[in-house]
Parts: C-alpha cells; sequence; structure tokens
C-alpha cells in the first residue's frame, strides 16, 4: 500500500486568481499553467520558486507542446 500525503494547494492558484473571474474565458496561457501545475502535482512534484519563471515560459507556447510537457510528467507517474 502507498501513502500518500496531502498535496499543498497549488501556487497557481494564488497566482491566477485575481485574474480569474467565472463569468469570462480563461486565456489559454493561465489554462496552461493550471494544467502544467496540475501535471506537476499529479507526479509529486513540487515546483521550486526558481521553476515558476520556467512553468510560465512553457505555458505561453501552443497546446500540442503544452500537451506533450504534460503527457511526458504522467509518464514519470506510470512507475508508481
Amino acid at each position: 500500500m502507498t501513502l500518500h500525503h496531502p498535496i499543498s494547494p497549488l501556487p497557481i492558484s494564488a497566482l491566477l486568481r485575481p485574474h480569474i473571474h467565472p463569468d469570462e474565458d480563461l486565456p489559454a496561457t493561465d489554462a496552461h499553467q493550471i494544467m502544467l501545475h496540475c501535471a506537476l502535482g499529479a507526479a509529486s512534484i513540487t515546483p521550486r520558486t526558481t521553476d515558476t519563471h520556467a512553468i510560465t515560459r512553457i505555458a505561453e507556447l501552443d497546446y500540442h507542446t503544452v500537451a506533450t510537457v504534460i503527457t511526458w510528467l504522467r509518464t514519470l507517474t506510470d512507475g508508481r
């Protein structure tokens, strides 16, 4: 049996909260950041503060590239 430790809230929530409005569409870059942080969390990777810039830069790329990075992150959890 594997014990799962609770994951702390994603840092993305604090970063994006001022920009998220329930009555508006989420910009693609913001959505990509959320997807990347979720994938990192699922892979039990806690981004360091210095990683935030890299995550933001990846999120600015097209959906196909972001999806490829997320798929790669999912392969990290396959061995668990």
